[in-house]
């Protein structure tokens, strides 16, 4: 798709224009307040790690939402600061990312909200499997960095991998919600996944 091609999709986005005009980051609020209204994710939790946080849409809705005094937000990509948020640079699927988000935290979150997703190749098969793989690394993550009542909020791809990862998080939560907010375009196979009250947490 040419640039110019994006952009004219993108000024005929109502989404996309309303985040300009609220002074959002992004237009993906819209998605986090519909999984918020649905779902109440943010009606009180003490911790939240956001991953693939830049440009820091959904931090920055957090922080106004919770008016909580320490959010860690985590991407491979910089992000401009916000108030309240502790951000950290790098690989999330690293072990010493994962080790210092959980210092940086000092203890489990009650929340998590990953709306990571991978460079797309052009190749479905091998995207899917790359999505899948950073995926996974999150749930496995969630079963240490998690309260045993916390929460993940997750992006997935309908197709390869979905039923598969699908039966993870039925292993891993109580609770598993698939849904798909308003404000993921149409033609998109995105989704999300929350997943409720972890079956097990592991000791950090």
């Amino acid at each position: 798709m040419s640039s110019q091609h994006w952009r004219r999709n993108q000024s005929k986005d109502k989404f996309f224009s309303e985040s300009r005009k609220l002074g959002y980051r992004s237009r993906s609020v819209f998605k986090l307040d519909e999984i918020n209204r649905k779902y109440k994710i943010l009606k009180k939790p003490k911790s939240i790690l956001d991953l693939g946080s830049a440009p820091g849409g959904w931090s920055n809705y957090a922080f106004e939402k919770t008016k909580l005094k320490h959010i860690v937000a985590n991407d491979i990509e910089p992000m401009k600061p916000i108030p309240g948020v502790h951000f950290i640079l790098g690989d999330f699927t690293s072990e010493s990312i994962q080790e210092e988000i959980l210092k940086v935290n000092k203890s489990k979150f009650d929340l998590i909200l990953s709306d990571i997703s991978n460079n797309k190749t052009g190749n479905n098969i091998t995207d899917q499997f790359s999505f899948y793989e950073i995926a996974k690394n999150v749930l496995e993550f969630s079963k240490i960095g998690l309260t045993s009542s916390g929460v993940l909020v997750i992006k997935i791809f309908i197709g390869l991998g979905f039923e598969e990862f699908k039966k993870d998080m039925d292993q891993t939560f109580k609770n598993v919600n698939i849904f798909k907010p308003n404000a993921s375009r149409p033609e998109s196979k995105e989704t999300y996944a929350i997943g409720t009250k972890i079956r097990y947490t592991q000791n950090i």
